[in-house]
């Protein structure tokens, strides 16, 4: 089946979000300068005619995205065709308000000769690399125990249009849009298809294929599609009723006997070989692809697109649905038009590969994003210490249901913990290093899954990040304090008390440093070891309930590594200084851990760790660049902040794990640390338990950085920084008042009124009651009670 629209498109002027908020930021500072009484008369008024210049909507982006016009317009044909039936019809142009060419989308005349650096689209349930060979879906895995890797589904896309008549063409990947759109255009012909993941809807996947006729005959187009047939990992039933196609695929091998084989349907348009378009006429082709484990649901959102496009808001409904996205949550830099593509361009893989908010069949974020994983490559969609630790963080500041969403697959994932704790004879909940469907190990090879016990504690630390940004009381009640408890007994399980010191210490284990596969007091893995066990701690001020205090005891008399000769943390007992190390590793007790240490301290860790990490994976330098920026080094932190930049690959920014191109592709794991090199790096952010902190810099050859949408206790936040001024505006108002301190000032943050200051440390607090109860629904239950019986008893004294 396919659906045809057919009609002629108007240009229209379109001015995007972020221009709009540059605008704004331009306009208020050049009012401010106008006003300024030792401004020359000259000055003011060049200041007048660059605000009127800017406030001139003369944005042409729209113009600058249509088709190849001629004079024929007025004889054009509209039609609609789905199968043999044709009606009249036309479609909306959809532009997404987040549009500035170059910025917000990467186009190039020629796509790379490498398949692996072809982009992906995708939307948290199902994902594929343009061109690609494969249809991955969230949860849909294949093989046992240690071989499970993502599902490879038949790609039922076109993968291109024959016709030798094109003379240009032209690839576009619209990070505001969500879709990757291909151009071709010859003398009276033009050809556009555009692809994407519904950002709403998750079961499609959508191509849309649109064909102007402008010449006097008629056109016919050959059409390339994949062949649909058994795939590695699934046996394929393919049944066609009329023109659409129905395909049942059953996984080969089941994870665990708790998994069992996995069912899957793939509901699609069936591809002709050909189309043909009449003379003076613009088609529009729908070829629409729903997959779901649940053969009712495809079928019923297949159904459900198509009524969409004929109703003429398919593709609209999802360009609002990620301009929601950007609105809520983004990264603009001005006058660095590398590094603000890139800040979109990381936003939107990593967010590709996420839901919208919670659900519970979400598995999780895998190094090589949802497109990637089959068969042994790209880390085979496994979830490791990488979503936690590198992709979660700037998805927690800017989207905090999407951060919500990452926590969540712990949870489901906690029975699973507790099972694999128990196998090893431990107590507690003990998360394997590598997971995919069923929570329990998938780790490929045997020694990272018996001694990389870290995962277990990056886990519980990302647990408090999300407590710290929240106060979620409905999470606790439901199952976070059972999740931070049950990590909090792991640890005392997992200790040892070493009777000639008095210290707590842990043996056996793997840092994140790799290449030291088995070493005692990890100073990593015993630091957030003790993180882990200090949480029930906050987490029973929070909701006022008393922890065991054996975790706080344990935590007190943790062993970390010091060298008090040296100033440093060695990374493990018997490290020898000078000894190289994979990757960033005892860098992350400074920042994320903000382990308490010296200023010297910090620094002789940061430079002898750098001498001695040659050539880490790509999230390493982002961590020695904010380390470098806390201690005011900020040459050095430029040069290793441009240093993760080496692993951007041309043309549409796939990331690559090592720099030389090797490793897991779409590597979101470093995309991940490149957000946080500018959040945390550039903005100076820092998550408290009772307040952010926050200085904001400019990234290299930046004029300025915004940030828009810091989610902050159910509240929203936007962060304008300059070279010398900051700018802080509360766009939606938090559970609790919000306060900005600065150079022992304070000022109440409203809803929309600018607080405007002299770039300095600063931070926003919140008036925090001592015990956080108020949104708990048994709480309220419980009050509600409470009242009826007090009024009941007062009742009772009256009228006795």
């Amino acid at each position: 089946m396919y659906v045809s629209d057919t009609r002629v498109i108007s240009p229209r002027i379109t001015d995007s979000e972020p221009q709009r908020g540059i605008k704004f930021y331009i306009i208020f500072l050049s009012a401010r300068w106008s006003c300024d009484l030792r401004m020359s008369f000259s000055k003011k008024m060049l200041v007048i005619a660059l605000t009127t210049l800017i406030m001139c909507d003369t944005t042409w982006a729209g113009m600058r995205n249509e088709l190849p016009r001629d004079g024929n317009e007025e004889n054009a044909k509209t039609a609609i065709s789905h199968g043999g039936l044709i009606l009249t019809k036309s479609l909306p142009r959809v532009t997404s308000p987040f549009n500035i060419p170059g910025i917000t989308s990467l186009s190039v005349n020629s796509l790379p000769d490498d398949q692996r650096l072809m982009p992906s689209i995708g939307n948290g349930h199902v994902a594929t690399v343009i061109r690609g060979d494969a249809v991955f879906m969230n949860g849909l895995y294949n093989g046992h125990n240690i071989t499970s890797h993502r599902a490879k589904m038949p790609a039922v896309f076109i993968r291109n249009v024959n016709s030798s008549s094109f003379q240009e063409q032209r690839f576009t990947l619209d990070f505001a849009a969500g879709m990757f759109v291909e151009e071709m255009t010859a003398k009276d012909l033009s050809v556009r298809i555009k692809m994407f993941a519904h950002r709403t809807i998750k079961q499609l996947l959508v191509t849309m294929v649109t064909v102007r006729n402008a010449g006097s005959a008629n056109v016919r187009l050959g059409l390339n599609s994949s062949r649909i047939a058994d795939t590695e990992d699934l046996d394929i039933t393919h049944a066609v009723n009329q023109s659409i196609g129905i395909i049942s695929g059953r996984t080969k091998e089941m994870e665990y006997d708790v998994t069992g084989l996995q069912d899957v349907t793939m509901v699609h348009t069936v591809i002709p070989e050909e189309i043909s378009v009449e003379a003076f006429q613009e088609t529009t082709h729908l070829f629409l692809l729903s997959v779901d484990l649940v053969p009712a649901t495809a079928k019923k959102f297949f159904d459900k697109g198509v009524q969409m496009f004929f109703n003429g808001n398919l593709e609209s409904s999802h360009v609002n649905g990620w301009a929601d996205v950007w609105r809520n949550g983004r990264i603009d830099l001005n006058d660095n038009d590398t590094l603000a593509t890139l800040a979109y361009s990381s936003l939107y893989y990593i967010m590709s590969s996420l839901p919208l908010g919670p659900t519970p069949d979400f598995v999780g974020l895998s190094p090589g994003d949802l497109a990637h994983g089959e068969g042994h490559q790209d880390y085979m969609g496994h979830v490791f210490w990488d979503q936690e630790t590198w992709m979660y963080p700037p998805i927690l500041l800017l989207h905090s249901k999407m951060g919500e969403a990452i926590v969540q697959t712990r949870v489901r994932t906690l029975d699973a913990a507790i099972q694999t704790a128990k196998m090893r004879g431990y107590k507690g909940a003990m998360y394997p290093w590598e997971t995919a469907l069923s929570g329990l190990d998938v780790t490929e090879i045997p020694i990272y899954f018996l001694n990389e016990q870290h995962i277990t504690g990056d886990i519980s630390f990302a647990l408090r990040q999300y407590l710290y940004m929240t106060r979620d009381i409905r999470f606790l009640n439901e199952s976070g304090i059972e999740l931070v408890q049950e990590i909090a007994e792991f640890w005392a399980s997992r200790v040892f008390l070493n009777s000639s010191t008095n210290m707590y210490e842990i043996h056996d284990v793997m840092p994140p440093d790799e290449w030291h596969k088995k070493v005692n007091n990890s100073a990593f893995t015993n630091a957030v070891a003790k993180l882990s066990l200090l949480l029930p701690e906050f987490v029973g001020n929070v909701m006022n309930i008393k922890p065991d205090p054996k975790y706080k005891a344990i935590a007190d008399k943790m062993y970390i590594p010091y060298d008090k000769q040296l100033d440093y943390h060695p990374e493990f007992d018997g490290y020898t200084k000078n000894e190289p190390v994979k990757q960033a590793d005892v860098v992350l007790m400074g920042f994320p851990l903000m382990i308490n240490m010296d200023e010297s301290t910090r620094r002789n860790d940061l430079r002898i760790y750098e001498a001695v990490t040659s050539k880490g994976p790509a999230m390493t330098w982002s961590m020695f660049s904010i380390g470098n920026l806390e201690i005011g080094d900020i040459t050095k932190a430029s040069t290793q902040f441009t240093r993760q930049l080496l692993n951007v690959a041309k043309p549409f920014n796939v990331w690559t794990e090592l720099d030389d191109g090797t490793g897991a592709v779409n590597f979101i794991t470093g995309m991940g640390g490149f957000l946080q090199s500018l959040l945390f790096g550039y903005g100076g952010f820092r998550l408290r338990p009772d307040r952010i902190d926050f200085h904001g810099r400019l990234p290299p050859s930046t004029s300025s950085f915004n940030i828009t949408g810091l989610d902050y206790l159910g509240g929203s936040i936007d962060f304008y920084f300059t070279k010398d001024t900051t700018i802080v505006r509360l766009t939606k108002a938090a559970e609790f008042t919000l306060t900005l301190k600065y150079e022992e000032k304070a000022f109440t943050l409203k809803q929309n009124e600018i607080q405007m200051f002299s770039s300095t440390k600063a931070s926003i607090v919140p008036d925090l009651p001592l015990a956080l109860k108020r949104n708990s629904a048994n709480h309220v239950l419980f009050s509600s009670v409470l009242l009826i019986i007090s009024a009941l008893f007062c009742s009772k004294l009256y009228f006795c």
